[in-house]
């Protein structure tokens, strides 16, 4: 039995552990930027969700011709459309605060706003909510 160390072929221990290293690294960079990331989508998808909602409060005043309003709480805010009322809990870390408008928001039965003003909703990123008097356009935008 012949066996011949020279010219069998792999890699050494320091070439394996020099890899599993970088690799590790590499792993590490891409886990420490996942939360803020996370963090930055979740209150940009509560700042769309809420601006959904306002606009779902405003069509359905309009097409049943009654008034609608969306009621901003410590915790959550309610939509109350007739008999129903959705209530949306504030996802952890998040708030959601009336900056010039006021703690309701109300649409008449044309689909115009009560108050026109902003909200401001934060946590790792911020996102300002205007609602426009007379128009009832809904704008968002990052701060």
């Amino acid at each position: 039995m012949n066996i011949k160390l020279n010219e069998e072929k792999g890699f050494t221990l320091l070439e394996s552990l020099l890899v599993l290293s970088l690799v590790s690294i590499l792993l590490i960079a891409v886990f420490t930027t996942l939360p803020p990331v996370y963090a930055n989508t979740s209150v940009r998808q509560a700042a769309w969700q809420l601006k959904n909602d306002i606009m779902l409060a405003q069509q359905t005043a309009m097409s049943s011709h009654q008034r609608t309003k969306i009621l901003f709480q410590r915790n959550n805010y309610q939509l109350v459309m007739g008999n129903m009322v959705v209530k949306r809990p504030y996802a952890l870390g998040l708030s959601i605060e009336p900056q010039t408008l006021k703690d309701r928001l109300e649409f008449n039965e044309k689909g115009h706003p009560n108050t026109g003003g902003k909200i401001r909703v934060k946590g790792q990123a911020a996102y300002d909510i205007t609602v426009y008097l007379g128009s009832g356009r809904v704008n968002v935008e990052r701060k």
